[in-house]
């Protein structure tokens, strides 16, 4: 059965993704709405459980880790006696 697609904002983003991913309009539809029903399957976590989970992800690789001085951070940013 077809689909008609009378929204023109909606027909131009299908276009340009389409185009430039060199793939159909269709596939790329059909991408989107796969995509889309993967989403809405999975169950919502609150930003602060994402943050937390990624905080004692990295919490190990940080433990042995400083903040570089002041001599250090300007070397990183390529500072010296005349400026950048």
């Amino acid at each position: 059965m077809p689909l008609t697609i009378k929204n023109e904002e909606v027909e131009r983003l299908v276009r340009e993704l389409s185009s430039g991913r060199k793939l159909t309009k269709t596939e790329l539809v059909r991408r989107a709405l796969l995509l889309y029903k993967q989403r809405e399957g999975q169950p919502t976590r609150l930003r602060s459980e994402r943050v937390r989970e990624y905080l004692e992800e990295a919490a190990p690789l940080l433990e042995d880790a400083r903040m570089p001085d002041k001599a250090e951070r300007e070397a990183i940013l390529g500072y010296g006696t005349g400026g950048v």
